[in-house]
């Protein structure tokens, strides 16, 4: 959203083509671009969250998942697991983010389905990930509801992600969604009776569930069948 910009940084630094998918790039990998906040690009509009991450129903739902996601992919060797701050850039569907989680296999980093690339020829830093990841999952806040519900669930699809790992553990009752790809869009896999959702990436059902710790703070599991 164009008119987001001036209310979190500086519009003399703002380059002036920062809505096209190469301007924002260029943007995101300056000294300009603001240290803090959720920015997302999508097909010339600039997605906004400078508010600060709730921290049980949103920074502690991506810490442990992380932790479990990983610790999982790592005994099972699949791919390579990124966090947070990991650069998505995808063409086809104009789409520049950064997931609170992501996935690459193996077999997609081999085949080139997605690559690991610097800003420029003139470093060999790798600050992005290209192409088409097998799978991406977001934490829903409420400033983010509708970018991670609609925006960037239809600009995901469009970029050929496999998996969508939708989450939000912001009521007492936790949503915990796997979608996949369907003829016009993503479709929700139907968990199984003892709330199990059955991920194709990981080969095996999976279910996150919150737990209240001895200070009654909660705490999330990824648990697998």
């Amino acid at each position: 959203m164009s008119t987001g910009i001036i209310n979190f940084v500086d519009h003399a630094r703002v380059p002036s083509d920062v809505f096209s998918l190469d301007g924002f790039r260029a943007w995101a990998h300056s000294t300009a671009y603001p240290d803090t906040g959720s920015i997302s690009y999508v097909k010339g509009n600039i997605e906004i969250d400078m508010s600060p991450e709730e921290l049980f129903s949103h920074n502690s739902v991506k810490s442990d998942l992380y932790i479990d996601f990983g610790t999982l992919n790592r005994r099972l060797k699949l791919g390579r697991t990124f966090v947070d701050d990991a650069f998505f850039v995808n063409q086809k569907a104009g789409l520049a983010t950064e997931p609170d989680l992501l996935f690459c296999s193996f077999s997609s980093i081999r085949s080139g389905k997605v690559s690991f690339v610097s800003k420029s020829k003139k470093t060999a830093r790798l600050v992005e990930i290209r192409g088409a990841p097998d799978l991406v999952g977001e934490v829903v806040s409420n400033r983010s509801a509708r970018k991670d519900t609609i925006v960037l669930r239809q600009a995901y699809f469009e970029a050929g992600v496999s998996e969508y790992w939708l989450i939000d553990a912001r009521a007492a009752k936790m949503k915990f969604q796997i979608l996949v790809c369907g003829k016009h869009g993503f479709v929700a896999v139907k968990a199984d009776a003892e709330g199990y959702v059955r991920s194709t990436i990981l080969g095996r059902p999976v279910r996150l569930v919150r737990e209240m710790d001895e200070d009654q703070c909660a705490t999330y599991r990824l648990l697998h069948k």
